[in-house]
């Protein structure tokens, strides 16, 4: 790989670390080559060092006390829930974006559905998804929320590209079904909508990356990550229910 033609920023790098789990270069247990990486993408020790930091709070990388970094539980487990506890965030803010006054916000999201109608490159589609996705934080969650929210900016964005390549369709169906419960106000569908669609990306992820053998395909489920999701879906739109009036302020 050439070197880095953006900035040789942490994030950067974390990125093509990322990459290298979604392709399977890199696999559960396996150590990190922090001069290889630097030497790779053309940059020094210390954004790698930043990049394995942030994987490290994403649960993605261990870094044992002078042993080196390396690859963490990467699996079926890991993805589902990673977009559990997001999907409980992105209920939460839609929930509170279909009791809010903000016809703006409103008119915005309709646009960006609207464009998905006709997209069909992934890149693009990627990009207006996750502008539906941040107007809907930014109008509604305060500054705790918000962090939380950021700090899925890694493995979330990473895997749910495999479900915008592979079920597109599903994927706009899904925004649209979250939008029309925003117009109408009806706060529990909002959050119902929302947290269904992130799940549902979760799952197409697993299986894209079973179909590439990135995930085994079978295998006690204890061991291939194959769990249930802690919490069931009534569960989490409980919990929901109970925190969307929160201050946003």
């Amino acid at each position: 790989m050439a070197a880095l033609t953006r900035a040789k920023t942490g994030v950067a790098v974390a990125d093509y670390i990322l990459g290298l789990l979604f392709d399977g270069t890199l696999r559960s247990g396996d150590r990190i080559d922090l001069d290889g990486i630097a030497a790779t993408l053309g940059v020094s020790r210390a954004p790698v060092r930043e990049a394995l930091l942030q994987l490290e709070r994403d649960g993605l990388v261990e870094m044992p006390h002078y042993r080196g970094a390396f690859v963490a539980a990467f699996d079926a487990g890991t993805i589902r829930e990673a977009f559990e506890l997001y999907g409980m965030l992105s209920a939460l803010t839609s929930s509170r974006a279909a009791t809010s006054g903000d016809g703006d916000l409103r008119e915005t999201l309709g646009k960006l559905v609207e464009a998905l109608a006709g997209c069909d490159q992934v890149d693009e589609f990627e990009r207006i998804a996750r502008e539906f996705r941040k107007a809907v934080n930014l109008a509604t969650a305060g500054p705790h929320l918000r962090a939380l929210l950021r700090s899925f900016n890694g493995l979330v964005p990473a895997a749910a590209r495999f479900s915008i390549e592979d079920a597109m369709d599903e994927e706009r169906a899904a925004l649209r079904r979250e939008h029309e419960a925003l117009v109408a106000r009806d706060a529990e569908a909002a959050a119902a909508a929302a947290l269904d669609h992130i799940l549902m990306t979760a799952e197409n992820a697993v299986r894209a990356l079973r179909r590439r053998g990135i995930f085994p395909t079978d295998g006690p489920p204890a061991k291939s990550g194959d769990r249930p999701q802690r919490t069931g879906r009534s569960g989490v739109l409980g919990i929901v229910r109970t925190t969307a009036g929160g201050d946003k302020s």
